[in-house]
């Protein structure tokens, strides 16, 4: 019991997993997967772009921390330079500086720098090198050490002096490489100046400079935990470098980032020979410096780009995975398809031995199997219906051209009567000859297919009697190209044709009439053509002809049946049709009072040569 169960549960699975609409269910899921999969990578892609605005936003903070830091230091410098307020006397004596002895003068100079000494040394600066102290006049009064400054002409009309004297108070920041050879470049990283005055007395004054290494931006930058390949770079007011923590990347990054820091604070990206940069920068309001950290993107998103990649590699494998699971069932729903599209095809071209092979219990089996048997009744059906249906039209073939012959032996006895009436024995051996080298004709050549000069032979014969009929008012003339005179045509083709100009073109003309039969090779085909410049066609007359002509090879029934008596024109158009269906073509042009020409259009290759009249369904 419990076997017969499980089978059953098989069966209904296997029956369920065979239906088109779970297969397709399947590449649904596999679908939704896939969108999935692209879901996670946007996602992926927003975090990202939102980690990189949170890094630009973290450079930002960290420049500003350390134009904060800078900042402040400078203040504390500045605190200390502005001792000598702090006691009167040493106002007074730069007042009196002038007219002082020179033992005063060196007493007052000598106090002025420990008064210096002892604010530097009670605070420790970071970074602090030497000071000097000039008069307003040039003249060195002190220094920390043995440095030997320029001449006081030289120091005087300096423009770090005359802009500390601008600054009235106030002091002012120098880099390196501004001065005029004063700062020691080897040992000196930046200096600071401020004037020293009784504010009763602006043309007495004293002005103080302090050198500095570059101590504190060393421990500015090492205090931020930067990255390995990250810069600090500080530039003074006048845009020159005043610090570098290393080496920049690229031939002059120095100036590119001068010239798109413009503004008080902000960030960029730029190009250099170690790949994408990120620069943040802010500008000082208290010392006009500009502070700009460099950051590579490599160290930046480094570990974001792996766990890029990886979802990459990833999302490539899910997607070979996607893409063979959907080949294999898609070959699944298309491969029995494709079959029946090629059974289809077979059958549209004739072949009824193809079947289509029955798949599984499906949708498309079960149509696989109805198609099998629709096939089944078709065959039948052409095999008791079409095939009786050729012989009938083989019949009506003989029919018509028994039509042909006693129609024109009425006519030739006819002739023959009137004439021996006029006693023209002559004439009545002609027509007799040219008569029975047509019966000869028809009857010793049993074949179907003839060549054209056979029926150009025929078609001679026959114009010798009507020209005797006549009395020579025919006109006979041939256009053939020598290579076509062994084509194959199908027999008593040109007769009819020829026939039809005779007593509807010419007979009815006043006067002499011409008839033209050519032949020539073209690219459509071979053109056989049959031209009178008798009486013509009207033009109503004309389209009732061609609309007869107008016929199908697919159709039920057949035209000029052997009752309905119809001969000429439509017998030959009619024969051929028959074997050569839309591949020939069959013209008739006219004009009433200037003549009719019926052109004939047959196939040219050797493949499509003419069959022979047995049917191979005859016995």
């Amino acid at each position: 019991m419990g076997t017969n169960a499980g089978r059953w549960i098989i069966g209904r699975v296997r029956a369920w997993f065979s239906q088109i609409r779970t297969t397709l269910l399947f590449s649904y899921f596999i679908v939704i997967l896939l969108c999935i999969a692209l879901v996670g990578t946007a996602s992926f892609y927003i975090s990202y772009q939102t980690m990189a605005d949170r890094i630009e936003s973290a450079g930002s903070q960290i420049v500003g921390q350390i134009e904060n830091n800078i900042d402040n230091d400078f203040h504390s410098k500045r605190n200390l330079l502005l001792a000598p307020y702090y006691d009167q006397q040493y106002i007074d004596g730069i007042n009196a500086y002038a007219e002082m002895s020179e033992q005063q003068k060196f007493l007052f100079r000598q106090n002025l720098v420990n008064l210096y000494l002892k604010s530097f040394n009670a605070t420790p600066i970071r970074g602090f090198s030497r000071f000097q102290i000039y008069y307003s006049n040039g003249e060195l009064l002190g220094a920390s050490d043995d440095f030997k400054p320029p001449a006081e002409a030289k120091i005087r009309n300096a423009d770090w002096f005359l802009r500390t004297i601008a600054a009235d108070g106030g002091v002012y920041f120098m880099g390196r490489g501004e001065g005029d050879g004063s700062i020691d470049a080897d040992n000196t990283s930046y200096a600071s100046s401020i004037l020293i005055r009784d504010f009763s007395n602006p043309e007495r004054f004293i002005v103080v400079r302090v050198e500095y290494n570059d101590e504190l931006f060393r421990t500015i930058g090492q205090s931020d935990d930067l990255s390995a390949g990250s810069r600090i770079v500080v530039f003074d007011q006048n845009d020159e470098t005043v610090y570098t923590s290393g080496t920049l990347p690229g031939p002059a990054p120095a100036t590119e980032l001068v010239a798109r820091a413009t503004g008080s604070k902000g960030k960029f990206w730029f190009n250099s020979d170690r790949g994408d940069m990120l620069a943040s920068y802010t500008r000082s309001n208290y010392t006009n410096w500009k502070i700009v950290l460099v950051m590579p993107r490599s160290e930046i998103f480094g570990p974001l780009d792996r766990i890029k990649t990886t979802v990459l590699y990833t999302a490539l494998v899910a997607f070979a995975f996607t893409f063979l699971l959907s080949v294999l069932f898609g070959r699944v729903i298309t491969k029995p398809i494709l079959h029946l599209y090629k059974t289809v095809n077979r059958l549209k071209r004739g072949d009824f031995s193809e079947r289509v092979a029955v798949g599984p219990n499906n949708e498309i089996g079960r149509i696989a199997a109805n198609f099998n048997a629709m096939q089944d009744e078709l065959q039948t059906l052409i095999e008791t219906k079409y095939v009786n249906q050729i012989k009938l039209q083989e019949v009506e073939l003989k029919m018509l051209y028994s039509q042909i012959n006693p129609h024109f032996l009425y006519n030739t006895l006819d002739s023959i009567r009137a004439m021996a009436d006029y006693y023209k024995v002559g004439e009545i051996g002609e027509v007799a000859q040219a008569l029975a080298d047509m019966f000869r004709y028809n009857t010793r050549n049993r074949d179907e297919i003839v060549t054209l000069q056979e029926e150009l032979e025929q078609i001679d014969a026959y114009m010798k009697i009507q020209g005797i009929r006549f009395d020579d008012k025919i006109v006979y003339e041939q256009d053939i190209e020598e290579s076509l005179y062994g084509f194959p045509v199908l027999k008593m083709t040109l007769q009819p044709l020829v026939e039809n100009a005779v007593f509807h073109g010419i007979e009815r003309k006043r006067g002499k009439g011409t008839i033209r039969i050519s032949a020539r090779r073209e690219p459509d085909g071979v053109h056989l053509a049959v031209t009178d410049d008798g009486v013509g066609i009207s033009e109503t007359r004309l389209g009732e002809l061609r609309a007869k002509l107008n016929w199908q090879l697919h159709r039920e029934e057949w035209p000029d049946s052997a009752a309905e008596g119809g001969i000429g024109v439509r017998n030959v158009y009619t024969r051929y049709a028959i074997r050569f269906g839309e591949r020939m073509s069959f013209r008739i042009d006219s004009r009433k009072g200037v003549g009719t020409r019926i052109t004939l259009v047959l196939p040219i290759d050797n493949d499509f040569a003419l069959p022979q009249i047995r049917s191979e369904y005859s016995t």
